[in-house]
C-alpha cells in the first residue's frame, strides 16, 4: 500500500552501490528496501543518481535505456513512493539520465539531467541528451517537490526556479566521487570535496526554507570512487540525518510543514523574490531587451 503523504512525511534514502548494466539486480535491490520501508512507515524512499543501471554505463547506455513510460518498473507498484534513477529514451531515442518519482509503480514526476559534467573523468555529455527545465510538483498533503540530479545542484539557478514554483522538498539524487582522501573534510568525513555538497544543500535549505534530500551512492566503478555522506537537511539548514562516507547505509527523518513554516517566519525571501526582475535581466544579459 502506497502511505498517503500528510503535513508530516517520513523521508527515507537508501545509499548503496547499483550493480553496474545490471537493472534486473538493481531492480531487486531497491524493491527488497521498498518493503522494508513500507514496514518501517517510510512515505517516499531515495535512492541514488542511476540507481537501476549503475553510473560508468558509457556506451552501453542505449542497450540500458527504456522508452519513456508511465509505469516502467510494475515491481515497485506496492510500497511507498520511492525515486529512482535510470536511463530512459525519448521518442527519438536520445537517452536521458532521469529521476523518477514512482507512486504505486506510476512515474508521479520525471526530472531529465539539466547540466552533465564533461571534465576531468567525467563524461556525460558523450553519452546523454540534456534535459531542458525544472518543474516543481504536488505530492499530496501539502507537499511540494523539485527534483535534481548531481552536477544541477551547482547551478544555483535551478534550486531557485524549483523554489519560485513553491517546492518546500528538494530531492537530489547525485553519484558524486570523493577526492581528498588523505586530507579528510572539515566536517569530519574522509573525503575534502564532500564539504563543498553540504555547503550547497544547506545554504539551498536556508535560503528557501525547504528540506533537501541528498542522495548519494557509494562504492567504485572504473576510476571512480564515490563519497557516499547523504544527508536530509532540514529548512533551518541543521543536518538531520548523514550517511556513512564509504558504505552502504540508510538514514530517515520525519519532514514537518510546520517546520517549513517556523523556518521561513523569520524572512522574507520568497515574498520579495522577483522573478520578473530576473525575466528582465536575462533578456538584457542575452540581448532580447
Amino acid at each position: 500500500m502506497t502511505a498517503e503523504w500528510g503535513p508530516r512525511v517520513r523521508l527515507r534514502m537508501e545509499q548503496f552501490a547499483p550493480a553496474l548494466c545490471r537493472i534486473d539486480a538493481n531492480l531487486e535491490r531497491v524493491a527488497r528496501a521498498q518493503a522494508d520501508a513500507a514496514a518501517a512507515g517510510v512515505h517516499l524512499l531515495v535512492t541514488p543518481e542511476l540507481s537501476m543501471t549503475g553510473y560508468d554505463v558509457r556506451d552501453a547506455v542505449h542497450a540500458l535505456a527504456a522508452p519513456e513510460s508511465d509505469a516502467p518498473y510494475p515491481g515497485l507498484a506496492d510500497g511507498p513512493d520511492v525515486v529512482v534513477g535510470t536511463v530512459e529514451r525519448d521518442a527519438g531515442f536520445v537517452p536521458y539520465n532521469a529521476a523518477l518519482h514512482l507512486r504505486g509503480g506510476r512515474v508521479l514526476h520525471r526530472h531529465r539531467k539539466v547540466y552533465l559534467p564533461t571534465y576531468g573523468v567525467f563524461d556525460e555529455g558523450r553519452y546523454f541528451g540534456r534535459g531542458d527545465g525544472v518543474r516543481a510538483y504536488d505530492a499530496g498533503g501539502g507537499w511540494r517537490v523539485g527534483m535534481l540530479v548531481c552536477e544541477d545542484l551547482w547551478h544555483p539557478a535551478l534550486a531557485w526556479l524549483l523554489a519560485a514554483q513553491g517546492a518546500n522538498l528538494l530531492v537530489v539524487q547525485s553519484a558524486a566521487a570523493g577526492r581528498g582522501v588523505v586530507a579528510g573534510g572539515a566536517a569530519g568525513g574522509r573525503f575534502a570535496s564532500w564539504d563543498a555538497w553540504e555547503h550547497l544543500a544547506r545554504a539551498a535549505a536556508i535560503a528557501y526554507g525547504a528540506y533537501v534530500a541528498l542522495a548519494n551512492r557509494v562504492g567504485v566503478e572504473g576510476p571512480l570512487c564515490f563519497a557516499g555522506g547523504s544527508m536530509i537537511v532540514a529548512p533551518d539548514g541543521a543536518v538531520l540525518a548523514r550517511g556513512d562516507d564509504l558504505r552502504e547505509d540508510r538514514i530517515d527523518a520525519e519532514l514537518s510543514l510546520d517546520a517549513v513554516a517556523a523556518a521561513r517566519r523569520p524572512f522574507a525571501h520568497a515574498r520579495d523574490d522577483d522573478p520578473r526582475l530576473v525575466a528582465r535581466e536575462l533578456a538584457r544579459l542575452l540581448g532580447d531587451g
